[in-house]
Order: C-alpha cells, then sequence, then structure tokens
C-alpha cells in the first residue's frame, strides 16, 4: 500500500513537472527578448546583429535564434561578416523565469560561414571588432570596451573564407572551423583555441590565450599560443601569393608571443616538394628550418634573428629583415652556406631553376656561399660570390663538346668532367643570371675565366678564355700549335700559351662550345694583315669551324 502511494505520488511530482516545463515553454514568448539580445550583441560587438526568432528551451536553458547575421565593416563589404542559421544563447534561468533579465552564459553558433578580408593596406575587417560603434559616441575612454562576459563561446563546423580587397584571386575557403572561447570578455584574457581543415588538404590547430580584446583594433590584440599546421599547401591555404614562383607543403610548430605592438615567433617547419622559383621544379629533397623572428605589428614589417635551413646535412644561415604592403612582401636577407655537401643539394637545386646539361648530374664535393636576396619574394635579387670545390659533372663529356681540342690533341676527357675549383659572383634578377669573375679549374684540361649571362629562358651566352695544362693534352696541343709555320705557328703557339678564346652558346640543357677563332685571329691580322685570311682558313680548320 505504502509503494503505491508512493508510486502514485512520484508520477505526480513528475506529470507536474512536466506540465510546468510545458507551461514554461507555451506561455514564455521568448521572442519578447530578441531587441535586447540583438542590442546586446551589436553593442559587444560595434557591429549590427540581427537575430531570427528565438524560442526558450528549459531543458538546455538556452534561447535559440533561428538565424544570424553579424554584419561587416562598410568598409570592406555590405554582405555580412557572419552568417548561421541557428545561434543557441545560454542564460540564467532564474532571473529569466521570475524577473525577466537575460543573463548570457554562452553563445554556440552551428555551422556558420565567415569572411575575413583584407585590404592593400593590409588592414583586416574583424580589425574594427568590438565597440568601434560606440567610438562614435560622446561616451568617455573608460567605457568604450563593452562588459560582455560568457562562460563559453563556441563556433561549430564552420566556413570561413580568406580573401583580399580587390578581389584580384579566388578566396580560400577554410572548413571544418571550430573556434572555442572559455570565460570570454572583451575586458580580461582568455583561453581559446582555433582548429580547421585547410584548402587541398591539411589542418590547422591554434590554442592559447587572447586578449583583452584591443579596443581600437581587434587584430592588435595580445596573445600567446601554439600554432600547428599539418600537410599545409603553401599556395592553396593562403600563405604564400599565388604566381610568385613558391609552392610546396609544410608542416610547421610554432610558439607566437605578442603584447599587441609587436609579435615574437620561433619553431621549425618542415617544407616537402618545395620549389622557389617560378622556371623551378618541385625539390625532392625536404628541407627543414629552425627559425625565430620578431614581426613589427603596425608597421608590418620583420626581423628574422636567426633562420637555419638544412638540406640533407647541408646548412643555410638566414638573416635580415622583411617589409609588407599590401600583398607585396619585400626582403632584405642575407643567406651563408659552408661548404655544404653537393650530394645533399643536388635533389634541391631544380627548386631553384638550376639545370644542368641533359643527362648529367653534380656528384661530389662542396658548396659556399654569402649571398645577399632583396626585392620582392616574387622576383628578389640575388647577388654574391659561389665556390664549388672537388666535384664532378657525372654524364657529361666536356672534351667531346670541345672537339677542337681532341682534334688537336687526340686525348679524350672521358664521360665525367671533374671540376677542381670553381668561383664566381652571381646576381640572379627577374632577366636572368649574370656571372662575373668566373674561375674554374678542370682536371686534364686546364684552367677559365671570364664571364656570361642564362637568360631567363636559359639561353646562354658566355665568353671564357681557356688556358689549356702545360702536361697532358694542353701540352700536346701547344706542341702542336707551334709547329705550325711562320706568323701561324706564332699566333696559334701563343694562342695556346696565353689562352684560347671560347664562346659558349645554345641552353642550360644543351651548351654549345666554339672556340673563338677572330679573338685568335686578332693579333695576326696587326702583325700581318696579309696572312689574315690563310690563318683564318687554317685555325678554322683546327678548331672544327
Amino acid at each position: 500500500m505504502k509503494s503505491r502511494r508512493l508510486w502514485v505520488t512520484v508520477s505526480a511530482v513528475a506529470v507536474l513537472g512536466l506540465v510546468c516545463v510545458f507551461a514554461v515553454q507555451h506561455f514564455l514568448d521568448a521572442d519578447t527578448y530578441r531587441p535586447r539580445i540583438q542590442a546586446t550583441l551589436s553593442t559587444s560587438l560595434g557591429r549590427p546583429v540581427q537575430l531570427g526568432h528565438i524560442s526558450f528551451s528549459l531543458f538546455s536553458r538556452n534561447l535559440v535564434a533561428d538565424s544570424i547575421a553579424i554584419a561587416d565593416d562598410p568598409a570592406f563589404s555590405s554582405q555580412p561578416f557572419l552568417t548561421a542559421k541557428q545561434i543557441r544563447i545560454g542564460v540564467r534561468t532564474r532571473p529569466l523565469l521570475l524577473h525577466h533579465e537575460i543573463h548570457i552564459t554562452g553563445l554556440t553558433i552551428d555551422q556558420p560561414t565567415i569572411s575575413l578580408l583584407r585590404n592593400q593596406n593590409g588592414v583586416w575587417n574583424y580589425s574594427s571588432l568590438g565597440g568601434a560603434s560606440k567610438r562614435n559616441t560622446a561616451a568617455p575612454e573608460s567605457d568604450l570596451l563593452p562588459n560582455l562576459t560568457v562562460a563559453h563561446m563556441d563556433i561549430q563546423d564552420g566556413t570561413l573564407t580568406l580573401g583580399d580587397l580587390p578581389a584580384n584571386t579566388q578566396p580560400h575557403v577554410y572548413t571544418n572551423v571550430n573556434i572555442t572561447a572559455r570565460n570570454f570578455s572583451f575586458t580580461h584574457a582568455f583561453p581559446f583555441s582555433v582548429s580547421g581543415k585547410l584548402p587541398a588538404g591539411g589542418t590547422l590547430e591554434v590554442t592559447g590565450t587572447a586578449g583583452p580584446i584591443d579596443e581600437r583594433d581587434a587584430s592588435l590584440t595580445a596573445l600567446t599560443g601554439l600554432v600547428k599546421l599539418d600537410h599545409a599547401d603553401l599556395v592553396e591555404a593562403g600563405l604564400v601569393e599565388p604566381g610568385q614562383g613558391i609552392s610546396g607543403i609544410v608542416d610547421l610548430e610554432a610558439k607566437i608571443a605578442s603584447d599587441g605592438h609587436s609579435a615574437q615567433a620561433g619553431g621549425h617547419l618542415h617544407l616537402t616538394e618545395l620549389k622557389l622559383a617560378k622556371d623551378g621544379k618541385p625539390s625532392s629533397q625536404p628541407v627543414d628550418a629552425q627559425f625565430s623572428l620578431q614581426h613589427d605589428l603596425q608597421a608590418l614589417s620583420g626581423k628574422v634573428s636567426s633562420a637555419k635551413l638544412r638540406i640533407g646535412h647541408a646548412v643555410l644561415d638566414l638573416t635580415g629583415s622583411y617589409t609588407t604592403s599590401g600583398n607585396r612582401t619585400t626582403t632584405q636577407m642575407h643567406a651563408t652556406g659552408q661548404s655544404m655537401s653537393i650530394d645533399d643539394l643536388v635533389a634541391f637545386l631544380p627548386s631553384l631553376g638550376v639545370q644542368l646539361p641533359a643527362g648529367s648530374r653534380l656528384q661530389g664535393g662542396t658548396l659556399t656561399v654569402s649571398l645577399d636576396i632583396n626585392g620582392p619574394v616574387s622576383a628578389p635579387t640575388i647577388i654574391g660570390p659561389v665556390r664549388i670545390s672537388n666535384t664532378q659533372l657525372t654524364g657529361f663529356n666536356l672534351g667531346a663538346k670541345l672537339a677542337a681540342f681532341q682534334s688537336l690533341a687526340g686525348a679524350k676527357t672521358g664521360a665525367n668532367t671533374v671540376i677542381q675549383n670553381l668561383s664566381a659572383n652571381i646576381r640572379r634578377a627577374a632577366d636572368g643570371t649574370h656571372t662575373d669573375n668566373i674561375s674554374a679549374i678542370v682536371s686534364g684540361l686546364g684552367s677559365a675565366s671570364g664571364s656570361g649571362f642564362i637568360s631567363a629562358a636559359g639561353a646562354l651566352d658566355y665568353r671564357l678564355l681557356v688556358k689549356l695544362d702545360s702536361t697532358g693534352a694542353g701540352g700536346i696541343a701547344n706542341q702542336a700549335l707551334r709547329l705550325l709555320p711562320g706568323a701561324l705557328g706564332s699566333v696559334a703557339g701563343s694562342a695556346g700559351k696565353n689562352g684560347i678564346p671560347l664562346r659558349i652558346t645554345g641552353t642550360t640543357a644543351n651548351p654549345v662550345f666554339t672556340p673563338d677563332v677572330g679573338k685568335i685571329l686578332s693579333g695576326a691580322v696587326q702583325k700581318n694583315t696579309q696572312q689574315s685570311k690563310p690563318l683564318d682558313r687554317v685555325l678554322g680548320g683546327l678548331f672544327g669551324r
């Protein structure tokens, strides 16, 4: 009997509770709060906020709006900054039911679309979020920031588009974007996290602490955090502007710390399929880098205090500065590499647009560079000395290319060209590569000096002075030249001793070597103009012309 009464009592209480819940939800017209909530959010964000019809769920203690639209900064767009089909607004139940007061405890926006835009001055459309509208009133300085504080703010499964003004390129689209903030406030620091999927694959994850929100420019808000990129496409993810000739896949882990004026960043990145020149090819050799930099958030410039690039065991040190103006970044960098293993660099050289003769490959030896890299990232000018030691160009028979020397000496240099030393000053710019002060020693052949130019299309125009080795093939050639009769032997012998002018044309893939007979003949013409034509015919035959 008692158990039956207890069961009836419990059932009655449950039914009464359900009736109360139904009555509250039925008779409480939550949509009447919509103007007040819209006004609170609009004041807090400094942007007009529009909400759809609002209902109340007692079980979840949420006010649920059918839609939300947050306006963009009118200087950027007339389209909304954020839209979503639903927003859940967490509220305290007792003040709402008993006193009709709204105390917001949380905001959850499902599947929003967010548009981030950057103008030509590098200013973002989210910079004016948070109190911008109040600055247009006569409110005192201390009242510029809103007082909205919520226990949690969540954006779930959003879509974020990243674009520039004017819209010269397609925007980059990030999907599955999730943003979480706890104890969010405009006036004090709060923990946050951001994650999402990047265009063309890859993921982004950021965790840290941000705030207080800068009342004049939200993009200058202080923060500390850890940034992780996994398999991010440099171009598709918007990290590098299209058309710069730079591409690749990056994995990044970096710590950042900003006080709102300057930011420090340092960490490690791993680059694969890297290409650094428009005429380059993706490197099959990955690049790892440890870096540390300081960035001025207002001047949009910074200094790279250290960056150590590792390509296999080869190490390249970078220091310098950069400046950003709109979508254009200009660098003033210096790169130094001491005795870097060429075997480690071989697979990386194509990314710089370096092309060797068809079927050939550098093997062994070292490369030393000291280069200044100045100008826009899309087309920098690279200037400085380079030096190669004790390497060989396998698969390239220089002796066969220099048929004139073989016809004189009957010597064969073999299938590989051994370079004992090669040094030059280079200047690589948009029009091509200028090479000056060339000095080379080729094993078994001799030395060469001169200068030349490689066009952007790979066409060669080099003029060298080749001095044959006094032993071996060079010695036999000099003896043969001196045996020629009279002035002919004198001029040819002098050319063999003092150097044979050589011209290199063709392309980097297929160079053409031609002795410059005109240079050789110039001395003879001055001594005996009557013998110039015979000399031309004889030397032309000797040098294969």
